[in-house]
């Protein structure tokens, strides 16, 4: 799948669920409850111990129902692994040229982590395809962000870091073509019990937040 799909995937979803666990079994049945969820994205963090075995036996189990990342990517070796194991994106914690370079080579959109202005400008001229301003949440949340887009309209500003439902579309009114969403969506208690009845009715609220947010901010 071109990079291009994956970010229209990405945009018209408007949630990318960043999936932590345990233990790689741990990761199937939360994929299986958020695409029973109508939500068929999933952001594997390289923090869930065996994620580069979970990325693969997601993309061996679900194809091309979905779509499928690598979160916490800091090294390229490993950067290599997950995108040979079949995620269709990368997303950096932090600003890692070195990341960049190996998805432009494979043709493998990036996300890449950064925070201040200096960083998300020097991410995007180094070819990230978007950038994941983490954690958005310290430094001020919507209204952050929307300081930010003002000068640098031109760059996708990925807001991630205690996104939740209640500030979902104020983030969309300051710019975010998606939003990466973590412990409000993929609650870690859910995980551990593989509840996925809780966890595919969490993805539903997401579903609908963002079809009634994409209703009431304006086109760009």
């Amino acid at each position: 799948m071109r990079k291009t799909e994956v970010f229209r995937i990405l945009k018209h979803l408007g949630v990318v669920p960043v999936v932590r666990a345990d233990e790689a079994d741990e990761v199937f049945p939360v994929v299986e409850a958020l695409m029973d969820g109508d939500l068929p994205v999933a952001e594997i963090t390289l923090t869930v111990p065996g994620a580069v075995r979970a990325i693969r036996g997601c993309k061996e189990r679900f194809g091309d129902r979905l779509t499928l990342g690598a979160g916490s990517v800091t090294d390229p070796r490993l950067c290599t692994e997950v995108i040979e194991a079949g995620c269709l994106f990368v997303v950096t914690p932090v600003f890692k040229p070195a990341v960049i370079d190996v998805c432009r080579r494979q043709g493998i959109g990036v996300i890449c982590g950064a925070l201040t202005p200096s960083e998300i400008l020097a991410a995007w001229e180094a070819g990230a395809d978007a950038v994941k301003v983490f954690p958005v949440k310290a430094l001020g949340g919507p209204a952050y962000l929307r300081m930010v887009h003002e000068p640098l309209p031109q760059i996708p500003l990925v807001p991630t870091g205690g996104v939740t439902l209640e500030t979902l579309e104020d983030y969309f009114r300051a710019g975010a073509p998606f939003v990466g969403v973590g412990g409000d969506l993929v609650d870690k208690e859910a995980v551990r019990k593989g509840d996925r009845r809780t966890l595919a009715e969490r993805a539903r609220l997401y579903v609908r937040a963002v079809q009634a947010a994409k209703k009431s901010v304006p086109a760009a």
